[in-house]
């Protein structure tokens, strides 16, 4: 699934930001001004729950380096990985993300967790309730015995279909992020995300990973929204789509934005510990936030 922001109302949003410039620049003390940014910033930052939601987001911040002193391989859907002999990873621990189950090779890999992002808020727009009932259905049987990320403003599409009932789900929630490299990684708090590799990259330094790779992060939207199944040979893999075509929806501006933030939201997390690699494919790859490493000289 790809992440799709709302820009039809951006020449609104042009109007209201010029306002803000006058009154900035001309009405306000610059004192005042700042000082309600700062509100505005601590207010927004702080995502509102219901008792249950706090319950639930408590014990996910149980995960606390879990996994501290392991290694773990994140692996994303980039047409990348079939360039990869992905069962070298069968017994390493896995964060497998989106439609990654569709893979020839999931079945031997089994990884120990499945990140996806949120349903709801993200897609709804894309993505019908039965089409994502069916999609999540898809993913309860093809996912093993993962555990599962969700978000936790998803929640009634499980209870209303009775999906992952008995299986480990873990829920996370959002907030807005303006660029800080100081703010803490937290499952109830996780700065707002574009694309779902950076959820799974923020799980995996919360658990506490000591070094974490990276496969098929390829982010070569420039080249349309690319994935291992839509190249495959393989007839028997499926993956769910929007019965609207989200390319069209798009453009080359949202796409040099997005990435620009992602990648900045990369910087800010591998400034964390420095424990991040890319182990993509592609030599040419142009993610050059994270070290390159050769994927198969992990494995000597």
């Amino acid at each position: 699934m790809i992440m799709i922001l709302d820009f039809e109302k951006k020449n609104v949003g042009t109007n209201v930001n010029k306002v803000r410039k006058i009154l900035k620049e001309w009405l306000v003390p610059p004192g005042i001004w700042n000082l309600g940014l700062m509100l505005k910033r601590k207010i927004t930052q702080v995502p509102r729950h219901s008792p249950e939601q706090k319950m639930l987001l408590d014990e996910t911040r149980q995960l606390k380096d879990k996994h501290k002193g392991q290694r773990c391989f994140i692996l994303g859907a980039g047409p990348s990985v079939l360039k990869q002999d992905l069962t070298k990873i069968k017994d390493e621990m896995v964060i497998s993300v989106s439609n990654t189950f569709v893979h020839k090779d999931y079945a031997v890999i089994k990884s120990a967790y499945h990140v996806t992002p949120h349903l709801l808020f993200g897609h709804g727009r894309y993505y019908s309730n039965e089409e994502f009932s069916i999609w999540l259905k898809d993913m309860e049987k093809k996912t093993f015995d993962a555990e599962m990320f969700f978000h936790i403003k998803d929640k009634k599409i499980f209870e209303s279909n009775n999906l992952f009932s008995n299986r480990n789900v873990h829920w996370v929630d959002y907030s807005p992020w303006e660029g800080e490299f100081d703010a803490p990684i937290d499952p109830g708090s996780i700065p707002h995300i574009w694309s779902v590799s950076e959820l799974a990259i923020s799980l995996a330094v919360y658990m506490g990973f000591e070094k974490i790779y990276l496969l098929g992060i390829d982010h070569d939207w420039f080249n349309g929204i690319t994935h291992f199944y839509n190249l495959a040979k393989e007839n028997k893999l499926v993956a769910h789509k929007s019965s609207m075509d989200v390319e069209k929806l798009v453009d080359a501006e949202f796409q040099m934005r997005r990435h620009a933030e992602i990648f900045h939201k990369y910087k800010y997390l591998y400034s964390i510990n420095n424990n991040i690699f890319n182990a993509n494919a592609d030599p040419n790859h142009y993610l050059d936030v994270f070290p390159k490493v050769n994927y198969e000289s992990l494995f000597i």
